[in-house]
């Protein structure tokens, strides 16, 4: 008999844990192994339509602060009900407000996408809350996205639970990509940018480095949803080669007519647009930060966050063809078939499963 497993997040808008969970669901993945169940609290998105029909789904409509209890309600009897075996939560709140109302006979694991030290996003109120009424708790099983999330969470909590480290996926058909565009010196470098609009993403970065290429055959186009009218007057004010697109549901369609991915978060935990642009076959400039270093290792040009004008001068080196980013391309795509194909995760989340 199948394990029947739970799944909980906040929403299930585009993001890199709603498309993790969302393409683990589809066809030919969990499904083939576990009875699966999603709960989400709000927020439907297109991302639902690519679950496997065997999926069932528990829309929670949660309407805010006020509506906690019945929420939590709703989420416990969901568990009962349907006599989960495991319950899998994604992000927070869902985490904590799971494992105050998980059956003590029902397993709970919980993936961490972010680097904990580095998660300045939640108000510190709800950050002690997960802290102390959560993460160190004796009965906690958290799955985090690297080795290097995982020292950093056990460097900064007293952990007593289990911990697992499993690399997020990508969706085959990024490897199977055919490349519309194959850089050549002296062309144009189409550049893309991919995230949600808000500020550990750092985009307005980006247009301070755009602001020292001027007249160069460089140009960015940045993908995101959010509110781009900051962004389109400071691009307008200095005639900047930089478009904001608003958000894709296309971005296999669209990523292989770029030539390079560029990333300036000043915070990430496995972002899954670096891993699908090098399945893509895009080299990428990636912003030097621990958590990047650690999974990319020497597949990418790093770049200070506090120098936009060296940033600068490592694209021209890439225009001059100081820089060969047709190797590093092809050898980031060789590393990303070994380390984030979804069969492998899956395997290795059965495992971690089984453990439990």
């Amino acid at each position: 008999m199948k394990r029947k497993v739970l799944h909980v997040i906040n929403s299930m808008l585009p993001g890199g844990a709603e498309v993790l969970l969302a393409n683990s669901l589809a066809p030919g993945g969990l499904c083939e192994h576990t009875e699966n169940h999603l709960a989400y609290f709000r927020a439907p998105s297109y991302l639902l339509d690519k679950l496997d029909k065997k999926v069932k789904v528990h829309f929670l409509d949660y309407k805010g602060s006020t509506d906690i209890f019945r929420l939590l309600h709703q989420l416990k009897k969901t568990i009962i009900d349907n006599k989960i075996d495991i319950v899998h939560t994604h992000l927070n709140p869902s985490g904590l407000y799971t494992h105050i109302i998980c059956p003590e006979n029902v397993l709970h694991v919980h993936t961490m996408h972010t680097t904990y030290s580095m998660n300045n996003e939640q108000g510190k109120i709800r950050l002690w809350l997960r802290k102390h009424f959560f993460l160190l708790k004796r009965n906690v099983n958290i799955i985090l996205l690297s080795d290097y999330t995982r020292d950093d969470f056990l460097s900064h909590v007293d952990f007593k639970g289990k911990s697992f480290v499993l690399n997020n996926f990508v969706q085959d058909i990024f490897f199977d990509l055919e490349k519309k565009r194959h850089y050549l010196p002296g062309q144009e470098l189409k550049m893309i940018a991919l995230g949600t609009l808000k500020p550990l993403k750092n985009f307005e970065y980006l247009l301070e480095v755009f602001g020292h290429l001027k007249g160069l055959p460089v140009s960015l186009d940045i993908y995101g949803g959010g509110n781009k009218g900051h962004y389109e007057k400071v691009i307008q004010e200095n005639g900047l080669k930089v478009r904001m697109m608003g958000h894709t549901q296309n971005l296999p369609d669209i990523i292989s007519g770029y030539d390079m991915l560029i990333m300036p978060s000043k915070f990430e935990g496995f972002p899954l647009s670096v891993f699908e642009a090098m399945a893509a076959g895009l080299p990428l400039m990636l912003s030097d930060i621990a958590p990047l270093r650690s999974i990319v290792h020497d597949h990418a040009i790093y770049f200070d966050l506090g120098n936009a004008a060296a940033v600068a001068d490592q694209v021209k080196a890439v225009l001059q063809n100081d820089i060969d980013i047709t190797v590093m391309a092809v050898k980031a795509k060789q590393y990303a078939q070994k380390t984030v194909r979804r069969e492998s995760y899956i395997k290795n989340l059965l495992d971690i499963y089984s453990r439990l």
